[in-house]
């Protein structure tokens, strides 16, 4: 009996740390939606969208795991009923209800919905009652047959996202990551590039002179400059 109590603590223990997480993401949401509203971006709501799904799937788990108890099987009932202010039903309740008092009891105990939500739920099934069974059997059917396209839309790109995933994986390598970190290096900064060798400069050659056509003038000039050197050497002072 009492290694049964222990694991019932135990379990609810962890119940119990779960569900406080699970509260305090959704008072996170609740006061990020007051606070920013529209101005807030979509993928943050996801973020939280995923958390919150996170933390009950493993609340879930805890839930359905073999050493958790059964917890149909035990009854949740109030011992005692009084109108003073229990501290441990107050911390637990986080300040909420402060005694088991006949005036909290039957709401905390209920087993059926609240008035409203019954209400709403009986106004429901008598709109139900009032269509035609052959109309309704029809707007089933159609609904049934777009949930079932929908589906297979669903688990086709399923198939295809795994299978061409699978096939990615299977792909065999065509590049180097090194080698492409060389040449990434090598055109942005010149990394392990050496510096080309410049030929030997070749001598140029001289211009030759070109020989052009003397003038009537520099003819002349020329004539008159034989003659001078052959009088002159017809002068000279010490003759023969």
């Amino acid at each position: 009996m009492q290694r049964e109590e222990r694991a019932l603590d135990t379990a609810l223990e962890a119940i119990m740390q779960r569900v406080v997480d699970i509260k305090g993401s959704l008072q996170e949401l609740l006061g990020k939606i007051e606070q920013e509203g529209e101005r807030s971006d979509w993928p943050s709501y996801l973020n939280a969208y995923s958390v919150i799904s996170a933390q009950i799937y493993t609340l879930m788990k805890v839930l359905k795991n073999e050493k958790t108890p059964v917890l149909r099987n035990y009854l949740t009932l109030p011992l005692q009923l009084s109108a003073d202010t229990d501290d441990k039903l107050l911390a637990a309740t986080e300040g909420r209800v402060p005694s088991f008092s006949h005036d909290f009891v039957p709401n905390l105990l209920r087993t059926k919905p609240e008035p409203d939500v019954e209400a709403r739920h009986l106004a429901l099934e008598a709109k139900m009652a009032q269509v035609n069974q052959d109309t309704a059997q029809k707007q089933i059917n159609i609904h049934n047959k777009v949930v079932k396209h929908v589906m297979e839309m669903v688990n086709t790109a399923r198939e295809e996202w795994e299978t061409e995933t699978s096939s990615r994986q299977t792909h065999a390598q065509t590049c180097s990551l090194n080698e492409t970190q060389i040449l990434v290096a090598a055109l942005g900064t010149g990394k392990g590039i050496r510096p080309t060798q410049q030929p030997p400069q070749q001598p140029q050659a001289r211009p030759q002179p070109v020989a052009q056509q003397a003038t009537p003038a520099q003819r002349k000039a020329v004539s008159s400059v034989k003659t001078n050197i052959k009088a002159a050497s017809g002068m000279h002072p010490y003759g023969r």
